[in-house]
């Protein structure tokens, strides 16, 4: 079915305040519980799929593993709108974004946070990830042309601490090429961010992650050619069964679970919150290589946790960036 293209309005879903809820992550946490939830759920996601991702690339090539995530990322959002029987197509304009979104992410962003896993271990990735919130504040006060709150800046920089504090030892020794492929695919994860925030106010979130992953899997196809002909084999020696199911099974399936989580979770709350949200991923990260990988947690991992789960509620989001424009 075509559709006319669909003006652009704030997004009904998000009633105003109620007296004393205030403007923060608490507030909106008072105000949307069901969309804080649902982010809280993503972000657990995304803790795993990191670890499940360092365990893919150790038996097929970061390529290959990318190849098979978004495909079946892109497979299982189509299959239910298939079954559901079509939807509203997106306009022009909408495409646009959408393929502007794909590019970013997960195309740019998670092509270059494999490359960078490749090289650095599941933990340090789960920590370098833990950026994404400051340089989403960072773009949404460029973009708004509003500088952040007083709180917001505090929110971001003990979340940002916390993130260091992480990393205990390893934060001092320097950032290596690995380390600047996952912060290079982290700022391509913020500023999809952004869009997304302005993407799902006229997208239905099942519509915007089946195109998302659409344009992302379709950009990607000059680097899998490309790593068949340098290679000439999308398979390692060391390839195993188990690896495939992680890399299609859990990395595909949990990145198209949670983006699915993702856009339904920013029509109801600020993006420059979910944003910041997104901090407790090291924290997630960090659990479930404990739990799968039997990696211990020293002082630095405890006092982290702290750190960002107490930025997280410091913040307060910047007054209009998530307005039209």
């Amino acid at each position: 079915m075509v559709s006319e293209p669909t003006p652009r309005r704030p997004n009904p879903t998000l009633p105003p305040p109620p007296r004393g809820s205030g403007t923060g992550v608490l507030g909106n946490a008072v105000r949307h519980p069901g969309g804080t939830l649902t982010l809280i759920g993503a972000s657990a996601i995304w803790g795993l799929w990191t670890t499940a991702e360092k365990y893919s690339i150790r038996g097929l090539p970061v390529m290959t593993v990318l190849a098979a995530s978004l495909f079946t990322a892109a497979a299982l959002p189509w299959a239910v709108l298939l079954y559901r029987g079509g939807h509203r197509r997106p306009s022009r304009d909408q495409l646009k974004r959408l393929a502007l979104l794909g590019l970013f992410e997960p195309m740019v962003g998670y092509g270059a946070i494999g490359l960078g896993m490749a090289r650095i271990d599941a933990t340090q990735a789960s920590i370098l990830r833990g950026s994404e919130a400051c340089f989403v504040v960072a773009l949404a006060a460029v973009i708004s042309r509003r500088a952040p709150t007083p709180r917001g800046v505090g929110g971001v920089v003990l979340g940002a601490v916390g993130v260091a504090a992480l990393g205990g030892s390893h934060a001092l020794l320097g950032l290596g090429v690995g380390d600047l492929l996952v912060l290079a695919g982290t700022f391509a994860a913020a500023a999809a961010t952004i869009i997304t925030g302005r993407v799902v106010r006229e997208t239905d979130p099942l519509v915007t992650t089946a195109y998302q992953f659409g344009f992302g899997l379709l950009f990607s196809l000059p680097l899998f050619v490309g790593q068949w002909v340098i290679s000439g084999s999308l398979v390692t020696g060391g390839a195993r069964p188990l690896h495939w199911i992680v890399a299609a099974g859990v990395c595909g399936g949990g990145l198209a679970g949670a983006f699915l989580m993702y856009n339904y979770a920013v029509t109801r709350t600020p993006v420059t919150t979910a944003g910041v949200l997104l901090n407790i991923i090291p924290v997630f990260g960090l659990a479930f290589a404990v739990a799968l990988l039997g990696e211990r947690i020293d002082v630095w991992q405890y006092v982290g946790a702290a750190l960002i789960l107490a930025g997280i509620f410091l913040f307060s989001e910047i007054p209009g960036a998530d307005a039209d424009g």
